[in-house]
């Protein structure tokens, strides 16, 4: 009988893997073409309150306080393994207290429109309206400059190569500087940025190497028909340029790791219309550098120095000296300095700047983060503008910055933002400016 019983175990331990590997090829395949949706909802408000931004002048009433309410809304579907297919609309309407001013709906616009598909596994397309950002968008994030924070797409064709843990990609963008690709409802005629805008180019993402994250890219662009009056101090004459530039980060020992980009610009500008004169060279540069530290506590706190430099348009000669921020007019760096930049090139239009930076980050709980920013912000070059605003020195300023990110729910999040800027004598105005924001996130999505 033992023996018996010995015999059946023995044939159930041979032949068990047999019947799992025969089940194994039985069972069935994903279906490549098994369509899942889902649709979601976004509600952002905003309070901003912001003071002396524009000229650093007490005596001159520019105090602001707004509300801004954002609602975007989505339906995404994805088709097995193949792609998908993602459509979105968002409206910004704003309410302006101060000065007071009437509330109205704005726009209703398509902020994503874009067909995602993969032709072979190591090859993908992405055609169609889109967000795009690399590395940490110091040349590619935002494609909308003009209309705020309430949209930063890209009208973009983005053509993936992919192997192991790298990629390249191929992509070809299209801004004009009105929305003419699709409708927009309760059309108010805007401007997403002054000029219309074009480029083709190569991003190469490398993360093969241990411990080490490489990016490069190369990209041609053309910025044409500028829509401001010909007699705008700020008009810019059509411009093409080419880019070239590089990214690396190292994880080091010890919690220590270290950052750094940079690119250089090369192209031509035209003459302004009625100017005399040939094309101008245009020749300029960019780049920072920062190390880190994490301390491997449980409130992750953290210690960052660095240096941001973009070069800045040197009066004295007949070449275009003054860095182009290609597509990454947003407030990287401060909400604060984007609406001080208007009387100089245009809002959010990083240039000319020499900055040092200091910071701390924390995250006392999960549900809490905080950093704390330090920026002593100086020009390279001075600046010809209106006398009224600018002087004759090359000091922008010291700017502080206290930030708290809370997380109440899965749904719910929110930030209070201070930032603090007393002017140097690159300004002719003395007076500080401040600008705080209170916002609320609410969000939702469901996959059926």
């Amino acid at each position: 009988m033992t023996m018996r019983i010995t015999a059946l175990a023995c044939a159930a331990l041979i032949l068990a893997p047999a019947g799992r590997a025969e089940e194994a090829k039985t069972a069935p395949k994903p279906d490549p073409w098994k369509i899942t949706w889902e649709v979601g909802a976004e509600e952002r408000v905003r309070s901003e309150a912001l003071n002396n931004t524009f000229d650093w002048n007490d005596a001159t009433e520019d105090h602001r306080l707004w509300y801004r309410f954002r609602t975007r809304a989505w339906a995404k579907a994805t088709i097995g393994t193949k792609g998908e297919v993602f459509v979105g609309l968002n409206n910004e309407s704003r309410k302006t207290v101060h000065p007071d001013t009437e509330f109205k709906w704005d726009e209703v616009v398509f902020e994503t429109a874009y067909v995602d598909w993969k032709i072979d596994p190591s090859v993908s397309v992405r055609v169609g309206r889109q967000n795009l950002m690399k590395g940490e968008g110091f040349v590619l994030f935002d494609g909308t400059s003009g209309d705020g924070s309430r949209t930063a797409y890209f009208n973009a064709a983005d053509v993936t190569f992919g192997w192991k843990k790298s990629k390249v990609e191929l992509i070809g963008i299209s801004d004009p500087a009105k929305d003419w690709y699709l409708p927009v409802i309760n059309d108010k005629d805007k401007l997403l940025q002054e000029w219309n805008e074009a480029a083709v180019g190569l991003y190469y993402t490398g993360r093969d190497l241990p411990k080490t994250a490489i990016d490069g890219y190369l990209f041609w662009k053309s910025e044409k028909d500028d829509r401001r009056a010909p007699t705008h101090p700020q008009l810019q004459p059509d411009r093409q340029l080419g880019i070239l530039g590089g990214r690396v980060v190292q994880q080091l020992p010890e919690g220590f790791s270290l950052t750094a980009e940079a690119a250089g610009e090369l192209g031509q500008e035209k003459p302004k219309p009625g100017a005399t004169g040939g094309n101008k060279d245009i020749a300029a540069w960019g780049g920072y550098a920062y190390a880190k530290k994490t301390f491997p506590v449980s409130w992750k706190p953290s210690i960052q120095v660095g240096w941001v430099g973009m070069s800045g348009d040197d009066p004295g000669t007949s070449k275009v000296e003054g860095w182009d921020p290609l597509f990454s007019r947003w407030p990287k760096w401060s909400e604060l300095y984007i609406y001080s930049q208007v009387p100089e090139k245009g809002v959010a239009y990083w240039t000319n700047l020499s900055m040092w930076q200091a910071e701390v980050l924390a995250n006392p709980t999960k549900s809490l983060g905080l950093r704390g920013t330090y920026y002593y912000m100086n020009a390279l070059e001075n600046f010809n503008g209106s006398p009224k605003v600018f002087g004759k020195g090359k000091k922008r300023g010291e700017m502080l910055q206290a930030r708290a990110d809370v997380t109440f729910s899965k749904a719910l999040k929110g930030h209070v933002l201070y930032e603090y800027l007393k002017p140097g004598d690159f300004y002719v105005g003395r007076d500080s400016a401040y600008f705080l924001r209170f916002e609320l996130i609410y969000s939702f999505k469901k996959i059926f």
